[in-house]
């Protein structure tokens, strides 16, 4: 009877232990870097002064481009099913605001970053069903006098030239390469270690990391049970 008690109190600690390693592993983040990329459809008025051409005139010149970098927590990424979930980016020691989000437009270049200032929403990541779909980012900026608003919905985006506080005057409008390749150069982000690239623009899922610790775990109580009955 007392050997069966001090079983079952052992197997119970175990599992404790077992739920608190698997809380952790899903508590922890996992930061990754990673590239993305885009076009300009339309360009109109203004798109010039801005530096702004069309791809499809300009494929391959930096005032046909778009191009940027984000940091982001892998933990926080919805599974499928969950719809469109925009993901606030967020502050990370040892990461410049550069390196947390950071677009550039056209051949000016037309730059934008985490921590700007006269930002209206955003900057937030996007994803659909799980899967990266842009990002949702709306903000003002001025350039030789005069106002602009860059509004990121997603895949889309807008440039608009703010003529009044009623009237506006679309500049440029393009998209972001999005779906499973819309994020390049996937990197593990830790800033005491050297960037680790992830083969195939793969990403662990953070299941697996504690899918790992319960094989470990259950081997453990396994091997504990078998030397409890020899002994018993």
């Amino acid at each position: 009877m007392g050997g069966n008690v001090n079983r079952f109190f052992r197997d119970a600690i175990a599992s404790g232990v077992l739920l608190s390693a698997i809380s952790a592993v899903q508590a922890t983040p996992i930061y990754m870097t990673a590239n993305f990329s885009g076009g300009i459809l339309t360009t109109d008025g203004l798109a010039n002064s801005l530096g702004l051409q069309q791809t499809s005139t300009c494929s391959g010149c930096a005032a046909g481009s778009v191009s940027g970098n984000v940091l982001f927590d892998q933990t926080l990424i919805p599974g499928s099913g969950t719809g469109t979930v925009n993901i606030a980016l967020a502050a990370v020691t040892g990461a410049s605001n550069s390196t947390i989000f950071d677009i550039d437009f056209g051949s000016r270049p037309l730059g934008f970053e985490f921590g700007d200032g006269d930002v209206l929403g955003g900057p937030s990541i996007q994803f659909n069903n799980g899967v990266f779909n842009g990002f949702f980012f709306v903000k003002d900026f001025v350039v030789d006098g005069k106002t602009y608003e860059i509004n990121m919905q997603g895949a889309n985006w807008t440039m608009n030239w703010l003529k009044s506080n009623s009237s506006s005057q679309l500049v440029a409008s393009g998209y972001l390469n999005v779906g499973n390749q819309g994020l390049t150069s996937q990197t593990y982000f830790d800033p005491s270690l050297p960037a680790t690239e992830l083969p195939n623009n793969t990403v662990p899922e953070p299941t697996v990391l504690a899918l790992v610790m319960v094989g470990m775990l259950g081997i453990f109580m396994t091997r504990r049970h078998k030397q409890t009955y020899a002994t018993a």
